[in-house]
């Protein structure tokens, strides 16, 4: 769960950079092809409708009055008015007569259908599967009112205009394309300033202090900055407090034993085994805290725990502190456990420093990891603890101690639980097959993808 959260809070900002620049480029191609389609069209029209006024005026120059109404000189017009479907038209009204071109033949026209204009207006208009642009043109001639339609078929342009404009949208998306590879590679190559910067932070948590790259981008170099002072203020805060409880508890030993005398002089028994009572578990309080101490080291924020440089350490420190001819084996399938080195050695102190305790010949550590989950086995062959207290002892903040007759038994549980829920993990208790205790911790790597 705590590995979901990790991820749906992550996200790759060089992914979100480029979807954005695509997102934003797609309208403005929409709009690109929306303008070359209305140019390309106007351009047309203005070609079109050009050469539409210009028959017009040689029309209207070659209308003439004759006998019975009105005539055009055939001598005046343009060829592709005389002939049949040419896709060139033209139809004159006037009160009481009107004159159609040749070209029109049998196409049955009503030039009512038209939109009333003046001589600057055009309409577009299908007829029998022709696509026409019509130019209307009134003007008046020896005090007759005439109205003339001059029409064209563009229907073979229309087509080759959508033929040019898919091959243009076609370029477009090719560019497109090699846009959207053009911006992948230039940010790929921005980010790529970036990776360094990344494989120190991931590899130096093993050897100490991030060793940055002398080249910083000037963006993320107060970040980096910021992470450098954060780890030295963390490695002081964290050296000053392990100092400070190392010195009051050498500072606490003087007191003591001025107690231990003022106990020795006391008259009455049952008040001097009291006050003694008191001064013991004192002391042992001191003595597992400078414990802690020696078994914590020194502290390396940062850092991960290394298995095999670790654990001899902390095995040859236990043998000095209990004397004991105790049998350590270790199976590991694993040489590095992805979690804070001082948050590791002191969860495996405590837990080791208790099996040192209690264990009669042998301690057993099995660490396994797989994916990112990683899981630690501890059990000694000591007298172990009652089943019925397995419930109890589960329970953050209660000792393994008060669980025992013997005087000073082992550490307390609430460090090792605190550390272990700050990873999301779980710890329990059982009885180890060895005849001891048994802890299993399950822990998720929440630090190193």
């Amino acid at each position: 769960m705590g590995n979901q959260a990790t991820e749906s809070r992550s996200f790759s900002l060089e992914k979100r950079i480029r979807y954005r620049l695509v997102l934003a480029m797609l309208p403005l191609l929409l709009v690109l092809m929306f303008i070359i389609h209305k140019s390309i069209h106007l351009l047309i029209d203005e070609i079109v409708v050009e050469r539409l006024q210009h028959d017009a005026l040689s029309l209207i120059s070659a209308v003439t009055e004759v006998d019975d109404g009105w005539k055009v000189g055939v001598e005046a017009l343009p060829a592709v008015y005389q002939r049949v479907r040419s896709g060139h038209y033209f139809i004159l009204q006037w009160n009481g007569g009107e004159i159609r071109s040749r070209s029109l033949w049998d196409k049955k026209v009503d030039p009512s259908d038209f939109v009333q204009g003046d001589t600057e207006d055009y309409l577009y208009f299908w007829i029998d599967e022709e696509f026409w642009v019509v130019h209307q043109q009134p003007f008046v001639k020896k005090g007759e009112v005439f109205n003339l339609w001059v029409a064209e078929d563009i229907s073979e342009i229309d087509q080759k205009q959508k033929v040019y404009e898919y091959f243009l949208a076609a370029i477009l998306v090719l560019f497109t394309f090699i846009f959207i590879f053009w911006q992948r590679s230039v940010l790929n190559k921005g980010f790529a300033l970036l990776e360094p910067i990344q494989r120190a932070l991931k590899e130096n948590q093993t050897s100490g202090q991030p060793e940055f790259p002398e080249r910083i981008p000037q963006e993320i170099k107060a970040l980096v900055d910021s992470i450098n002072l954060l780890v030295d203020r963390s490695a002081q805060q964290v050296a000053r407090s392990r100092m400070s409880v190392g010195n009051l508890a050498h500072e606490l030993k003087r007191p003591l034993q001025e107690l231990q005398i003022i106990a020795s002089e006391l008259k009455d028994p049952e008040s001097q085994q009291t006050l003694k009572q008191v001064i013991r578990k004192l002391q042992e309080r001191i003595d597992a805290e400078l414990k802690r101490a020696r078994i914590s080291g020194n502290p390396m924020p940062g850092n991960l725990f290394k298995i095999d440089e670790e654990i001899p350490v902390l095995q040859g420190l236990l043998n000095r502190i209990y004397a004991k001819d105790i049998a350590f084996k270790l199976n590991s399938n694993i040489e590095l456990l992805p979690f804070d080195r001082d948050d590791t050695l002191e969860l495996l102190g405590n837990l080791l420093d208790n099996a040192w305790k209690y264990a009669s010949s042998t301690v057993h550590l099995n660490i396994s990891g797989e994916g990112q989950g990683f899981a630690i086995r501890i059990e000694d062959d000591g007298p172990g603890v009652a089943a019925e207290c397995f419930t109890e002892i589960n329970q953050r903040g209660t000792r393994i101690d008060e669980h025992s007759t013997r005087p000073g038994d082992g550490l307390g549980l609430s460090i090792c639980q605190a550390i272990v829920e700050s990873y999301n993990g779980k710890i329990s208790f059982s009885r180890s097959e060895l005849g001891g205790l048994r802890v299993d911790v399950a822990i998720q790597n929440n630090i190193v993808n």
